[in-house]
């Protein structure tokens, strides 16, 4: 099984795992307790735009969260991560041209849009920090790349024309 958590487009080869409750979602649940699944049971794990919604240190969220998708996926199994990239994002909001909607939208990006009690940035990530928190949890092989092209989501926004996500494949 695929494993596509926050997801909010169904696709035949991926199941959608979200914290809310809506048609497109085959399981319900919190994405830092993937309790319901067994060890090595997922060979592939998609998160766009979900780990900056997690402590980075309060309780040890963010590695216990890391934790959990190495704990599922099974050996040689790939994470697919999008987050927003806090190095880009600041570089932007602090250029001098960046008119005030603009830096209205890089804020909404780095602290989250804030619509609900789920919709909260608590972290922010560079390519460093994410490959710091992988490899404490024993992924292996930082890779950014560009896009992955298998959903209409925030792994391609952009912002002035620059791509404002870092995302990464990731191997078990």
């Amino acid at each position: 099984m695929k494993l596509h958590i926050g997801g909010k487009e169904a696709h035949p080869d991926w199941k959608i795992l979200d914290i809310e409750n809506r048609p497109e979602v085959d399981y319900v649940g919190d994405a830092g307790d993937l309790s319901q699944f067994e060890d090595e049971s997922i060979e592939a794990i998609y998160a766009c735009h979900v780990l900056e919604h997690f402590y980075h240190s309060l309780h040890n969220e963010m590695i216990f969260t890391l934790a959990e998708w190495h704990r599922v996926l099974k050996k040689d199994g790939q994470l697919m991560i999008s987050v927003p990239d806090l190095k880009i994002l600041s570089l932007l909001y602090s250029h001098p041209h960046t008119d005030v909607k603009t830096r209205l939208e890089l804020m909404h990006i780095i602290f989250g849009a804030q619509v609900n009690q789920y919709d909260v940035h608590k972290v922010g990530f560079d390519i460093d920090i994410m490959c710091l928190y992988l490899t404490e949890v024993g992924f292996r092989g930082c890779q950014r790349v560009t896009g992955f092209n298998l959903f209409n989501d925030c792994s391609n926004y952009r912002v002035l024309d620059v791509p404002i996500s870092l995302n990464m494949i990731i191997d078990k």
